[in-house]
């Protein structure tokens, strides 16, 4: 008779203590598909709304780090601080978008300008409405005002996050390459609507002015020209802006045209360098002859000077490669220098789930290793019964690995069936104690403050925020404790490893068992 029979006989006939067993490990089994099934669930909603969440990082200065590093230093340490004071590179930039998982990058510069000639698309609102409005000078002189009616945003690289996320979507012509992107070609793109609205197609030319005619008096005397606030551009493509403006919402009355996202025409970064730049050249040398001891060490502007880069946010692959795509360039980062992936946010929000996963890995960890414990001592108090049986085994010539196998199927025979029949309970209970546990951890956690105040990284006028926004709600929203087959999986290999490790005491004395000692002491 081999071990394996012999060891289903043996739990067949000790029936009272195969019972006992085996609802210890349907114990341990449902405890342990609680906490599985809890850990489970949390870390799948963690991962299921950063799949929803846009996989973006940001590259930028790092203010606060600055700030309190200048405030330490006496005031020549901090004149000398400013003279040096960090900032976001082009060879930065290109650096990060060298990994593979970078789709694209937006360096954008959002500028509020006028059209010349054209008509932006209008909004009709209450602000549009009333009309314009008049300003007073100093000398007495009063102008009409005139407000910008367009946005012009422009990108180092000749792609967008907005293509790709299909936010813009070309629908005649194409975008800029990265030929015109570096030698500042002056060509744009508008909306359709835009170009509906003036019966504008590809390869007609615009012009947009740098500053309003009426501001032009304050100009003309460093030798400014009409010519040099007109900005002509080269129609190379109408894009479809799929963002839309709440015409019901409160904002929307008082918009001014260039929050329209109709009226927004995009170009390369060194087109507006450029066309700044012959404006700008003459302002620096007027105010350099008008006070040259200001400008002893100063440098003289460049096209790149009106393109200042402040913030570089790059479009990853896939949302659950941002983390360790922080984590990977953290280390090359310069002083003062961050990259922001919005984490302070979603650590924040999540904390309510990663404070279930701490408790419920705990739960494993402490159900487990007491299984192990109990499983032990009741296998070592049971060999005392089991000697004469042992005895006889070693003495018609079975191995004493045959019988610490022996033990081994019997508890692992016991564990099955406990197990099974946890798994059964444990998937109908699990649910209701991960929904009970989740509502107590909130209401504790709110004791502490809201956990819907969210910091979405520095964002600067003109600016859009390219991090998704996320409530709590959200995320606890993708909390479902649900008992997988992984977990099943999982139940069965934690039991085998009990079974293993709570038999190792127990075959260390019957590998001390001598046959013919044990025989002699039952006689």
């Amino acid at each position: 008779m081999n071990f394996f029979t012999r060891a289903i006989k043996n739990v067949t006939r000790r029936m009272s203590k195969s019972i006992l067993l085996a609802v210890t490990f349907f114990l341990i089994g449902n405890l342990v598909i609680i906490g599985l099934g809890i850990n489970n669930a949390a870390e799948q909603a963690k991962i299921e709304t950063r799949q929803k969440m846009r996989a973006v990082v940001s590259y930028e200065v790092d203010y606060d780090a600055f700030r309190k590093y200048v405030e330490d230093l006496d005031e020549e340490a901090q004149q000398e601080a400013y003279k040096n004071y960090p900032s976001v590179t082009m060879d930065d930039i290109k650096n990060l978008m060298s990994d593979e998982r970078v789709k694209t990058v937006n360096v954008l510069s959002t500028n509020m300008l006028y059209s010349n000639g054209f008509e932006t698309v209008p909004l009709n609102n209450d602000r549009e409405n009333n009309g314009g409005g008049t300003m007073t000078y100093e000398d007495g002189t009063t102008v009409e005002y005139i407000e910008p009616d367009l946005k012009l945003q422009t990108n180092y690289f000749p792609n967008m996050i907005e293509l790709e996320d299909k936010m813009y979507e070309i629908v005649e012509g194409r975008f800029y390459n990265q030929e015109e992107v570096d030698e500042g070609k002056m060509v744009c793109l508008i909306t359709d609507k835009l170009a509906s609205h003036n019966n504008l197609r590809v390869g007609d030319v615009i012009t947009i002015d740098l500053i309003s005619k009426n501001d032009m008096r304050y100009y003309e005397q460093s030798g400014i020209t009409e010519d040099d606030i007109h900005m002509n551009l080269e129609i190379i493509g109408i894009y479809h802006n799929n963002d839309e403006l709440d015409e019901n919402s409160d904002e929307y009355k008082w918009m001014s045209r260039y929050d329209s996202p109709d009226n927004t025409i995009l170009a390369p970064a060194l087109a507006y360098g450029n066309a700044y730049y012959n404006m700008g050249i003459k302002q620096y040398e007027y105010s350099k002859a008008q006070n040259p001891e200001y400008y002893v060490d100063s440098e003289t502007p460049t096209p790149e000077s009106y393109t200042y880069v402040n913030k570089a946010v790059f479009l990853l692959d896939d949302p659950l490669n941002v983390d360790q795509f922080v984590a990977d360039h953290q280390s090359d980062l310069k002083d003062f220098m961050k990259i922001d992936a919005n984490n302070d946010t979603f650590k924040k929000l999540a904390r309510p789930l990663d404070t279930l996963s701490l408790f419920s890995n705990i739960i494993v960890w402490i159900v487990a290793i007491n299984a192990i414990v109990i499983i032990t001592l009741v296998t070592a108090l049971t060999l005392k019964t089991r000697e004469y049986e042992i005895g006889v085994l070693l003495s018609i010539g079975v191995s004493k690995m045959k019988i610490v196998a022996q033990f081994f199927v019997e508890l692992i025979i016991v564990a099955l069936i406990g197990f099974t029949l946890s798994v059964a309970s444990g998937s109908l209970v699990a649910k209701q104690v991960g929904k009970m546990v989740m509502d107590y951890q909130v209401d504790t956690e709110s004791q502490y403050g809201s956990l819907d105040d969210q910091n979405n990284g520095t964002i600067y006028w003109g600016e859009t925020n390219y991090f998704t926004e996320i409530s709590q709600d959200d995320l606890l929203a993708e909390y479902d404790v649900q008992i997988s087959p992984m977990i099943i999986a999982e139940i069965y290999i934690l039991g085998i490893g009990v079974v293993f490790i709570s038999i190792l005491i127990p075959s260390f004395m019957i590998m001390r068992f001598n046959p013919k000692k044990i025989l002699m002491n039952q006689n």
